[in-house]
């Protein structure tokens, strides 16, 4: 499909200038083909759009599954359900299962199946599953930047949803998701919907440093940790004031890829990932593909030399490289640990006095959680693509029609969203307040938790905060992030990775190599000569042809004058 679609940019060019060479030549007011061709193009599109907004129109807010009454279900099914997560072995989500399903064969006459695929090579045994299309699976969990999802578009191994089709089986998700305006962020390069887009889920996955902004305060930090400066002044203190602790107890190679994009951005370096692009290889402004590894030298010198000092200040233990043992998340917990490097839902729960698995706070009832978050100095945020999490329907499907009704329901119906998302209301949670759940007494989540794995239609408008989270603080920071957060300019742009997935491989394994190295401050040398030798390296390997390769392919979907 992809190759169809740079044949038709291609003939669209060559339309275009055709055009505009006719036009150099002549003061005529007649239309040319193109110009025809174009205008009905637009009429089309525009009949299309009349189209969508009509039969958005037509769905009742109030009762959005009004017009299933004219649907006939009376023929039971089975909806197989894929998604990736270790399976439950508490009996709890089975539990859960018998009472949605019997709101679902009520509803909809079918009964919703479970499959996990473990977390071992998950992305290995998950695509083998989709590429069988064997009717074995229905809908299916999916990601645009973690689980292949355009890819396995590109394989055939996902279905073409017409829209006719959302707004009439999946009526309530089309309404939303249309008032949204971002059912063209779900269409392949043919102009079809293949996925449903997890739009209406505030989430942020952006990385950074967890830390005790009390410490912080001590520190002379007053406002807390907002720059790697700050976060150096901060171990000092935490050295100096806890001589036993080891302030960043991490594993060796954990943190490397986000540690060092993290310091690029707080450099000032704007880019975006590429979907299917790994090795360091982004874009930069005006769809220009770069190797930031290659572009941002003294960025690079500047965060070895500031990760060497760390080391010899003993922020992480010296044999750190072969420490597969530590776990920063605990030591936080406990108070024997001063920062946790991951995302800001982390730190949701980490700055949670609420949550009785933060010991700290019990141990010090003034004790804060702050968050330095990787390229604030710059107010540079890239919003989470609303494929982060998506919804698929295999092309193997025998009931796609049943599938997106279930899917429906268990997306946007309050009591199927909560059963499948939290449990079963005085098990797995109490309601406390118009919005908000608890824990019952002697939950324990390893025991009793719910697990099915819905990253595909989390839905703020029927989901519930959990009461135990510190929300003013939460929100507070969530503002902040909307004053300033960017969206990713190439999320629809899918390159074929056939001529470059082996190089990438190795671009990867020296990346992993050499990021290691500078982010634990543990090359040989001066940090110039690391990062020499790791250019050198990337060069011998080919990163050069790959960048040509996908810089190729840019220019082709987006043109040329996209870049001026």
């Amino acid at each position: 499909m992809k190759k169809k679609l740079v044949a038709i940019l291609l003939t669209a060019a060559m339309t275009v200038s055709l055009a505009a060479c006719g036009n150099s030549s002549s003061n005529t007011a007649a239309s040319t083909p193109a110009e025809e061709a174009a205008g009905a193009e637009e009429a089309a599109g525009d009949d299309a759009a009349a189209g969508t907004e009509a039969a958005a129109a037509e769905i009742d807010p109030n009762d959005p599954w009004a017009g299933w009454a004219n649907i006939d279900t009376s023929e039971p099914v089975v909806i197989n359900y894929l998604c990736v997560s270790d399976k439950p072995t508490n009996p709890d989500t089975d539990e859960m299962m018998v009472e949605l399903n019997k709101i679902l064969q009520e509803k909809v006459n079918a009964t919703l199946e479970l499959n996990y695929i473990g977390w071992t090579d998950y992305l290995a045994n998950y695509n083998l599953t989709l590429a069988s299309m064997d009717g074995s699976v229905d809908l299916v969990v999916t990601a645009d930047d973690w689980l292949d999802a355009w890819q396995n578009v590109d394989r055939g191994a996902f279905m073409e949803i017409p829209d006719e089709m959302i707004q009439t089986y999946a009526p309530a998700t089309w309404a939303q998701v249309d008032e949204f305006g971002d059912w063209d962020m779900c269409r392949y390069t043919d102009g079809q919907i293949y996925l449903i887009p997890e739009d209406n889920y505030r989430q942020w996955t952006n990385h950074g440093f967890i830390y005790r902004l009390d410490w912080a305060k001590e520190a002379g930090l007053e406002d807390g940790v907002h720059s790697w400066d700050d976060m150096t002044t901060y171990f000092q203190y935490c050295l100096d004031t806890f001589p036993d602790m080891i302030p960043w107890d991490v594993n060796g190679g954990s943190s490397v890829a986000e540690c060092t994009g993290g310091y690029l951005a707080s450099a000032g370096v704007e880019s975006y990932p590429l979907i299917g692009i790994s090795a360091g290889i982004v874009g930069y402004a005006d769809n220009q593909v770069k190797c930031q590894y290659l572009e941002e030298t003294d960025a690079l010198v500047a965060y070895g030399n500031l990760m060497k000092s760390w080391a010899e200040m003993g922020v992480w233990r010296t044999d750190v490289l072969n420490n597969s043992t530590s776990d920063t998340r605990q030591a936080f917990k406990e108070g024997r640990g001063a920062v946790d490097q991951h995302h800001t839902e982390t730190w949701t729960g980490l700055c949670s006095p609420g949550d009785p698995s933060n010991v700290f706070y019990q141990e010090d009832p003034d004790a804060e959680a702050g968050f330095f978050w990787f390229g604030e100095e710059n107010d540079f945020l890239v919003n989470l693509s609303i494929l982060h999490g998506a919804m698929a329907l295999s092309s193997g499907s025998q009931n796609p029609e049943r599938a997106l009704m279930v899917y429906d329901l268990i997306r946007n119906d309050p009591e199927c969203y909560r059963l499948f998302m939290y449990g079963i209301e005085g098990e797995q949670y109490n309601l406390v307040g118009d919005n908000l759940f608890e824990r019952p007494e002697g939950y324990v989540d390893t025991e009793d938790k719910v697990d099915t794995a819905f990253w595909a239609g989390r839905n703020d408008t029927v989901g519930l905060r959990n009461a135990q989270l510190n929300w003013d603080t939460i929100d507070a920071l969530y503002a902040e992030y909307d004053a300033v957060a960017v969206d990713n300019p190439y999320l629809q742009f899918i390159p074929v990775t056939d001529e470059i997935s082996g190089t990438m491989s190795t671009l990867n394994e020296i990346v992993t190599n050499y990021t290691k190295l500078l982010t634990h401050g543990q090359f040989q040398g001066t940090a110039e000569d690391c990062v020499a030798e790791f250019q050198e390296q990337l060069r011998a390997a080919g990163v050069e042809n790959v960048i040509a390769n996908v810089q190729a392919q840019m220019d082709a979907f987006y043109g040329t004058a996209a870049a001026e």
